[in-house]
């Protein structure tokens, strides 16, 4: 038997299930780090010349301070503070950094935490199985993108340092504050057109991981069935429940004919079985049914005694528009009430009926 190709979309269920037991999503390392990389550079163009300014200070106050007293204690306590002042000056750019890349795999993947994902695997181990691993069409795959990620971004690294080649040659007789500020100048400018290439380098590698992902867990139709065989149940099984449902419901509905005031038929078609007295507000209808059912519910009311009377108009407008154990709407009154006037100058029991 050829074995069934996978053709429908995944249902929500099966996206869950794969999230859950798996942990596989579509997400792109890449989108992630050019977001990074791109956050990184506007941060540092924009509170670059502080940080500079601030890392200089620690420096010239580290020299004065060693010079001052130049043992090796005062040196690496020194040192210490010097350390300590860079990483406070850094912290904001690390903790915003952070931020970022929680928040770019989280409007990727959503914050969820898989424990058979982190799971220890024996297979993860396994180095025959590493080496399929390493030589399958997904790693090839992986290191093609990878070689063409290096070589596009060196060539946009490359082309923007090389136009401002003869600016920088420029500079060399240039004093060192205004040859420092065009050197780093032209390296902001470099990194940001690298960092557009990388964003744009994970937007496309998103794309990507998301087609990938969605054609790995498209489904049979088969597969399908059996899901919502499991979620719903059979539907043969459902049928019959149905069925028996409404036997049931017929059944009760039959039990309760013996306190109807009186039937309007269709004659055939329909079937509405009223029950009134002076005590209730509007008749109600306590049973009804169309074809079959009608013709039993007139049998059962000729047995019992209980009025039949012929108004295919009512017994059609009270079949459509009343619901079981409901009253009958006020539009219908005045019909209603003409044919119990009809029935008590027939015949006058119906009168202590409804009493």
């Amino acid at each position: 038997m050829p074995r069934e190709e996978r053709t429908e979309k995944a249902t929500p269920k099966k996206r869950e299930d794969v999230r859950k037991k798996e942990g596989m999503v579509a997400r792109s390392a890449d989108l992630t780090s050019g977001v990074m990389f791109l956050f990184a550079v506007l941060f540092l163009r924009l509170w670059g010349p502080s940080l500079f300014r601030h890392f200089a200070s620690l420096v010239e106050g580290g020299v004065a301070g060693a010079g001052k007293e130049a043992t090796a204690s005062c040196i690496l306590s020194h040192l210490r503070s010097g350390i300590v002042g860079i990483m406070g000056a850094l912290a904001p750019l690390a903790l915003a950094l952070m931020a970022v890349a929680i928040l770019v795999n989280g409007l990727q993947v959503k914050l969820y935490f898989v424990p058979k994902a982190i799971k220890p695997r024996g297979e993860r181990i396994n180095p025959l199985l590493g080496l399929k691993r390493l030589f399958s069409p997904r790693s090839l795959v992986e290191l093609a993108k990878n070689i063409l990620k290096v070589a596009l971004v060196g060539a946009v690294a490359y082309y923007s340092v090389r136009s401002d080649y003869v600016r920088l040659h420029g500079i060399m007789g240039a004093g060192a504050a205004e040859s420092l500020s065009e050197l780093m100048r032209v390296i902001f400018n470099a990194a940001f057109k690298v960092a557009l290439v990388m964003f744009a380098i994970g937007a496309a590698d998103f794309g990507y991981q998301k087609w990938e992902f969605e054609r790995n867990i498209m489904m049979t139709r088969q597969e399908i069935k059996e899901e919502f065989r499991q979620t719903e149940g059979d539907p043969n099984l459902r049928a019959a429940l149905r069925s028996r449902m409404r036997e049931l419901a017929r059944r009760r509905m039959m039990q309760r004919l013996p306190q109807a005031t009186m039937v309007i038929t269709n004659p055939r078609h329909y079937a509405v079985a009223l029950q009134y007295h002076r005590r209730m507000s509007a008749p109600r209808v306590i049973a009804k049914g169309a074809d079959f059912l009608a013709l039993r519910i007139r049998e059962e009311a000729e047995k019992l005694g209980i009025p039949v009377v012929e108004d295919p108009p009512l017994a059609r407008a009270l079949y459509d528009s009343v619901e079981l154990d409901q009253e009958i709407p006020p539009e219908l009154y005045k019909a209603v009430a003409e044919v119990l006037a009809y029935l008590i100058s027939v015949d006058r029991r119906m009168a202590a009926r409804i009493a």
